[in-house]
Formats: C-alpha cells, structure tokens, sequence
C-alpha cells in the first residue's frame, strides 16, 4: 500500500520541499502506452528509440507516464490526500528517461493562497543534471478532510 500524507495549507510554507525518487519498468511503460492509446514505437521498440535517440540503451519511458507520475504524488505525498491538481505546465524533457533510470522529483512552494499552492517543479537526473522544470497549482485539502483522513488510517480498506 502507498504511504500517504494529508497536509492542510495552513501546515504548509513557502519554501518548503518535498523530493521524491521515482523508476519506471518495462511493464509499466507498456501499461501506460496500452491505458492511453500511445502507439509510439520509441516506447516499444529500441531500434525506433535508437534512430530517436541516437546512443539510448533501451525504449524511452514516455514524459505523459513521468508527468502523471509526478501528479501523483500531489494526491498522496505532497500536499497528500484530498488534494486537487488545478493546473501542472511541465517543460520538453532535456533528455531521454530509459526504464530503471532513477529521476528525482523535488517540490518547492512558491506561493500560498489560502488553499491554492502554487509549486516549482524539477527533475533530475539521480546525478544531478537537470531534465526538466514545471510549475503546478494544486488545492491543499480543508481541516474538515484532514480530520476525516486521519480517522482513516489504519482502516482496512473493504
């Protein structure tokens, strides 16, 4: 099961942060491509990605799997539960992301407005190097669902 977290806007501050680690399978590439109907043979077949990507050592984990990936994480670990994403503008990734290539993704806060969050987005490399940039607004969860959330936990789901 998928740790979860629930944090209000009132428990949040500009300049917060939050990373996360992230790595992307075969099979979840191939999920991804059968759920939304992506036919593009950089993602299933190396010698397409090769002729793409001249240098790559296997497909091309496709940037829509890493961006619902990353939007994700808003509605579990950053603000967490509850939370709605309003908007999330991700910048052309800089580089390739091949299945078992770990990206970090780091989260900073930039603006609160009452429940608004406004978040600047990188992801790197596990190396360091920049493959690309985003910002996201995301609706912290109310009090009223936190209190809900936490009365949840450890719950056995039915």
């Amino acid at each position: 099961m998928t740790e979860t977290d629930c944090l209000t806007a009132a428990m949040l501050t500009v300049g917060q942060r939050h990373s996360a680690r992230l790595r992307f399978t075969r099979a979840q590439v191939d999920t991804y491509c059968a759920l939304t109907g992506d036919a593009n043979a950089i993602h299933r077949d190396l010698e397409a990605a090769r002729r793409r990507f001249p240098g790559v050592t296997d497909i091309v984990v496709p940037g829509g799997l890493i961006q619902s990936t990353i939007s994700g994480l808003f509605g579990t670990r950053f603000p967490g539960d509850g939370a709605l994403g309003l908007s999330f503008v991700p910048e052309r990734f800089r580089k390739p992301v091949l299945p078992g290539e770990e990206v970090v993704v780091t989260f900073e806060i930039t603006r609160i407005k009452g429940a608004i969050i406004d978040i600047d987005l990188a992801v790197t490399d596990a190396q360091g190097v920049r493959l690309t940039n985003g910002q996201a607004r995301v609706l912290a969860p109310d009090e009223g669902y936190r209190q809900w959330w936490e009365g949840q936990r450890g719950k056995v789901p039915d």
